[in-house]
Order: structure tokens, then sequence, then C-alpha cells
């Protein structure tokens, strides 16, 4: 079974030469996170690739996680930064100049305001990536998951990732973190709309294998079925699990899914989604078409 893991923030330490941007974002946890602590842990559980998401806290350059991965080809991808309020808006039309950049992962500083994911503010970015193939994860929650409604129908063919399904951000001792959970459920009918089945321990406060989550994990699989869940563990940055009882969660606890289940939301889908390569070179996976009526329809892509 093929392994990818579809997040992981990677990053250099913060010091004098590189500084972290003051943006407002606080991060406390490891002063750094590069092949060098992550390499080995993938080997170890058994992981084949992961895709990098560079972190929000250490500044919008791409360049070192496109280094990493052109240093491991096949086991680094990245889910690269982009400035939407960068007057450049040119560069987009490069963004595969680099042959490691899988896609865009949209999150941004609290001074940004939300308004980016209004499907008006920056018509000219989703027509771009639309156009280009490029795929998007969407760091949105609560409410705001209302809104890809209006971009998977108005740009069909754009693939779009909802980050940790949509779920609120916050401390789950004093939030129901799961209070808009119900508003995923209506993007099923975009073909286009994926869900990140990801950071699951940050959402609870239970031990492993945290099975008060069960019910709701088996409504999300329900309806939107394994072509359309990719797994991620955010190991960098979740509380309370180790990268091993991420990944098991899903490998062996949730028994409603089949093995080939397994290979899908594992790594199938995000392989397909975002065109991994093969470590070899080129690629060639079973995949979901956006435009297809039947959401698991399949072709085979090459």
């Amino acid at each position: 079974m093929f392994i990818l893991d579809t997040q992981i923030h990677m990053f250099l330490p913060n010091t004098p030469e590189r500084p972290w941007p003051d943006i407002g974002e606080s991060y406390n946890g490891k002063p750094e996170s590069t092949p060098k602590q992550i390499l080995p842990r993938m080997d170890e559980l058994g992981i084949d690739a992961v895709a990098i998401v560079p972190a929000i806290w250490a500044g919008d350059d791409n360049g070192p996680a496109l280094g990493w991965a052109a240093e491991h080809p096949g086991r680094f991808g990245v889910m690269g930064r982009f400035n939407l309020w960068d007057p450049d808006r040119e560069r987009i039309e490069r963004w595969f100049d680099n042959p490691w950049m899988r896609g865009i992962r949209m999150s941004y500083p609290d001074f940004r305001g939300r308004d980016w994911i209004d499907v008006d503010t920056f018509p000219w970015f989703w027509e771009a990536a639309e156009r280009l193939g490029i795929p998007l994860m969407l760091l949105i929650y609560g409410p705001e998951v209302r809104k890809v409604a209006a971009i998977a129908e108005r740009h069909p063919d754009l693939r779009l990732i909802v980050d940790h399904m949509g779920l609120i951000i916050g401390d789950p001792d004093t939030q129901d973190l799961w209070a808009y959970i119900d508003d995923i459920f209506p993007l099923v009918k975009y073909p286009n709309v994926y869900m990140k089945f990801s950071a699951i321990p940050d959402y609870t406060n239970e031990p492993y294998p945290y099975p008060s989550l069960t019910p709701t994990l088996r409504r999300v699989y329900d309806a939107y079925g394994p072509q359309r869940l990719m797994w991620a563990s955010d190991t960098t940055r979740v509380r309370g699990a180790t990268w091993r009882e991420n990944l098991d969660h899903v490998r062996y606890t949730l028994d409603f899914l089949s093995e080939e289940d397994k290979v899908w939301i594992l790594g199938r889908t995000a392989a397909t989604v975002l065109k991994w390569p093969r470590p070899e070179g080129g690629w060639e996976w079973e995949r979901t078409d956006p435009g297809a009526a039947d959401p698991g329809a399949a072709e085979t892509a090459r």
C-alpha cells in the first residue's frame, strides 16, 4: 500500500539569518522540521511520501521545501504558499515550473481577514488555478465551508481540498469543534470537492483511538467515499497524539474501512488529485474525474 501523508509542516528554525516574519502568528512546537527529523520516522512507520505544507509562521518562501523535495525524489512534494495580495499575478502561470510543486495550500495570517474565500474577492486566482490544473488545499472552518459551494460551482474543474473536514480550530475543552460538521455534507454534490481526513486527534481530548468520534467519521466516509477522502497527520502541529497513533487510527482502528478503502484514503486519492510522481519518474494512478456525473467514476490517467 502506498501511504502519502498529505500535510506535514516543514520549516527551518527561526534565526537572525533567516527570521520568521512578524505576522501575528505564534508557534511553540519544535524549533525546526526538516528531512533530518522527518525521513527516519517515515521509514519507521512505512510512510512512502509526504506533502510538505510550508508553515505559515515561517513565511511564504517555498524554496526550502522545494529543495528538500528535489534532494529526496518521490518522498516529498510541496503544496506551496501563494500570496494573493502580491501584485505580481503572473507568477501563478509559472507555478508548475518546479517539478516538485504539487499545488497551493491556502492559509493566511489573521490580519488578512477571511474574505479571500469569497469567490468574487480574487476571481482571477480561481480562474487561473482551474485553467492551470492547480489543486488547492483550503484552511477554512465553521460556516466558511459553505462558501466552497460557490467556488466549486463556478469552477467545476478546479480541485478543492477542504482541510481537516472544515472543523473549527480551537480547544476541545471549551468549544464544540464539530459544531458545523453538517456544513460539509451539501458539498458532496460537487465532485471536484475533497475532504482532508486530517489532524483528527486535535479535535478531541479523548485518548487514542478516539472511539466517540467514530460515528461522525463514519458519516463523513459514507457521504464522500474513499475516493474523495485523503489522510493527513499534521504531526508537527497536532496535539496529544504520536504520528504512529495518527496513522494507525485510520490504518487499523476504523473498522468500517475495507482494505480497498484504506488504499484510497491513505494514499491513492491524494496521489491522484495531486498527480504525485513515482520515484522512477512519471505517474500512473487510477483517478476520480471531477467532471463525472458519478463522483465514484474512475478513469486511468497516464
